[in-house]
């Protein structure tokens, strides 16, 4: 999910502890553009993270002790997120409508593909072709939300098996496949509210 570090989303980092609670959510993954979060609480596990706008689509870099640069190729960003211990995921592949990574034009493996992105348009063909190439390919794969308004947070999620819920342990479930995800798409009056939200910090 992304905060308002991220210029298109809307939700205060001080939100996400009483959001989290009110979901059910054990924590969750902050993943602003471009912006390395490194945020910690006592409530949740927030895993360190980051979307990186290279020059073929978003890749997500997680667990990264350093903000990966923008603007390099999307083989280059999955090579620095591995120098740098993290996990890379594709989010949102096959996506019309937003800068997407296509997965099967990759030289280099990414650790996760994105099957589940509740924000994304036409979902039921993109997510359908997303699933179907990490099957074939045998990807772990991830569901999330892709929140930038509070009220969308936990739409998507990972389950993820681990026996502590410290970083590393969730990091190396998620490279291994040990986890299921799930969701359902943000209603229509949810991006309207996105819109509405954009609009007034604007004025």
């Amino acid at each position: 999910m992304h905060t308002d570090r991220s210029s298109d989303a809307f939700t205060s980092p001080k939100q996400l502890p009483a959001v989290c609670r009110d979901r059910g959510l054990d924590g969750l993954a902050i993943t602003d553009h471009n912006v390395l979060a490194v945020d910690s609480s006592d409530e949740l596990v927030i895993l360190p993270g980051i979307e990186i706008s290279t020059r073929h689509g978003h890749v997500i870099g997680l667990g990264v002790s350093e903000a990966v640069p923008r603007g390099l190729s999307a083989d280059e960003t999955i090579r620095r997120i591995r120098d740098l211990n993290g996990v890379s995921i594709i989010p949102h592949p096959y996506d019309l409508l937003r800068s997407s990574v296509r997965p099967h034009l990759l030289t280099v493996r990414p650790d996760a593909v994105e099957v589940i992105n509740s924000s994304s348009f036409l979902h039921s063909v993109t997510w359908n072709r997303a699933r179907k190439f990490a099957e074939k390919e045998n990807y772990p794969m991830t569901g999330g939300s892709d929140s930038h308004i509070p009220q969308t947070i936990g739409r998507a999620y990972t389950e993820v098996e681990c026996g502590s819920k410290d970083t590393g342990s969730i990091l190396a479930s998620l490279r291994s496949g040990s986890m299921t995800p799930f969701g359902r798409p943000v209603r229509a009056t949810e991006r309207f509210r996105k819109l509405f939200y954009a609009k007034r910090k604007g004025s």
